[in-house]
C-alpha cells in the first residue's frame, strides 16, 4: 500500500511540474535579473508564439496592411488601457479564462498554474485559437514585478 501512494504521489507532482515547466525561462541564474520584462525564452518556444500569432491571422479590406490578428486578444477585449490587459491575465484564478471572438476564430487564455518563477509570482497560461475545425495552442506567462526601474510600483506583466 506504501509503495502505491508513493508512486501516486510521485505521478502527481511529475504532472503537476510537466504542466508548471512551460515556458521556463533560460537567464533565471542571471544575476542582473531584477524585472519580469529582463526574462529571455528559448528560440524554439518563441518560434511556437510566432507560428501561433500566423495561425491567427485573418484577411479583411478594412484593416492597416489588409490582416488582422486573431491572436489579438486585448483588441477584442476591448482593453486597450496600456495595463489593463496584463492585470486581467494576472487577476485569473487557476482553471479561469478570458474568451474573445475574433474577426475568423474564437479564442481563449486560461491560467493552468501559479507557480514562482524565478524571483517572481507569475501565472502560467494556455492560450488557444479556434478556426473552423482547427485549434492551435501556445503556452504563456504573466509574471508581478516592476515594469521598469524607475516604477514605483509592482505589476502584472505579461512576459511570454
Amino acid at each position: 500500500m506504501k509503495h502505491l501512494v508513493l508512486a501516486a504521489c510521485a505521478v502527481l507532482v511529475a504532472a503537476s511540474a510537466a504542466q508548471a515547466a512551460a515556458p521556463q525561462p533560460i537567464n533565471l541564474g542571471d544575476p542582473k535579473l531584477k524585472r519580469p520584462g529582463q526574462l529571455k525564452f528559448d528560440p524554439g518556444l518563441e518560434a511556437q508564439k510566432d507560428a501561433f500569432r500566423k495561425f491567427g491571422e485573418v484577411s479583411c479590406n478594412d484593416c492597416e496592411g489588409g490582416k488582422s490578428f486573431d491572436t489579438a486578444a486585448n483588441k477584442f477585449l476591448n482593453l486597450r488601457d496600456m495595463w489593463a490587459f496584463d492585470s486581467a491575465l494576472g487577476g485569473l484564478e487557476v482553471g479561469q479564462s478570458l474568451n474573445w471572438r475574433g474577426r475568423g476564430s474564437v479564442g481563449k487564455i486560461t491560467a493552468v498554474s501559479a507557480d514562482a518563477v524565478g524571483p517572481f509570482a507569475c501565472k502560467q497560461l494556455r492560450w488557444e485559437l479556434t478556426r473552423g475545425k482547427e485549434t492551435r495552442a501556445r503556452d504563456g506567462l504573466v509574471c508581478r514585478g516592476k515594469s521598469n526601474p524607475d516604477a514605483d510600483n509592482e505589476r502584472w506583466i505579461e512576459v511570454f
